[in-house]
């Protein structure tokens, strides 16, 4: 449980950031136990870096929502102030909450990090579409309301808690799951899919993902942790029973190896269940 915040202590936390800056404000909260701010810190170095993704996988983040060409663009000082005003922007979260209680004790919600995402992006004269995450939720709630939303969030602000292959298997999977929206039947998640690609034009060749799910699926070796076989079959990409062969007929993309290598010498086996995630994500990406 994250150690219990009074107004004291978020009064303290607000002369952190105004002194020490963001990252000094993330870390002194992840330290007490909150697992946003962690996931925050993650995204605020990731502003402005040209290979969003191999930071990202380094962080073993699963997707650490700023991507937008946008901010590629943004000088240094925007940049700066962006992070600044949405740490700044947290903080007023943290003091609504902690606002006629005895303190906060918990990390934001779905709902509330949209609110303060969209306050920080707003300041800067951005719109949610420019956090990355915003289309994947937005689909989602279209497609399966709110409480898939909230569990969708919740598994990934809380990534840093999960080993690094994890996070990245998530990654692959949001990916495969904006893939199969770009064909859905509904008009407007097929939009908001497509959007969100036209933003992440540097999303990986399927050989790239091929080599990348394979070296985290052999990091994770047997057995995958039960809240990822949830978060995928959040995605309907199911860890059980989900048919490992593609449709007959379906064409085949040659850049793609198929089957999972057998580990080298003196590796991990990797176990049915895991092999069948692989394969079924394999096929969602595979046009």
């Amino acid at each position: 449980m994250p150690t219990v915040l009074l107004p004291a202590d978020i009064l303290s936390l607000g002369q952190i950031l105004m002194a020490g800056g963001v990252k000094q404000f993330y870390s002194a909260l992840e330290t007490k136990g909150y697992c946003y701010p962690g996931w925050a810190l993650g995204m605020a170095s990731s502003m402005g870096v040209p290979a969003i993704p191999s930071a990202d996988y380094v962080n073993g983040t699963a997707l650490m929502g700023i991507g937008s060409p946008i901010f590629r663009i943004l000088g240094g000082p925007a940049v700066d102030k962006l992070r600044f005003d949405i740490a700044k922007s947290y903080l007023r979260a943290l003091n609504r909450l902690a606002h006629g209680a005895a303190g906060v004790d918990r990390d934001i919600t779905a709902d509330e990090a949209l609110r303060v995402l969209g306050e920080g992006l707003e300041r800067n004269g951005l719109g949610m579409e420019n956090w990355n995450l915003y289309l994947p939720l937005s689909i989602l709630d279209r497609l399966a309301g709110d409480e898939a939303v909230e569990r969708f969030w919740t598994f990934l602000r809380d990534s840093l808690r999960h080993p690094p292959a994890v996070g990245i298997l998530a990654k692959l999977a949001i990916i495969a799951f904006l893939h199969k929206q770009t064909m859905s039947g509904d008009i407007k998640c097929r939009q908001m899919a497509a959007a969100w690609f036209s933003r992440n034009t540097s999303v990986y060749t399927c050989e790239e993902v091929d080599q990348k799910l394979d070296s985290a699926l052999q990091a994770i070796g047997h057995g995958l942790q039960p809240e990822l076989v949830a978060f995928l079959e959040l995605l309907d990409l199911e860890a059980h029973g989900l048919a490992a062969d593609r449709e007959p007929g379906r064409r085949s993309n040659q850049n793609c190896r198929g089957p999972l290598r057998a580990p080298a010498e003196g590796g991990s086996e990797v176990d049915p269940q895991t092999t069948a995630v692989y394969r079924a994500l394999l096929g969602r990406l595979v046009p």
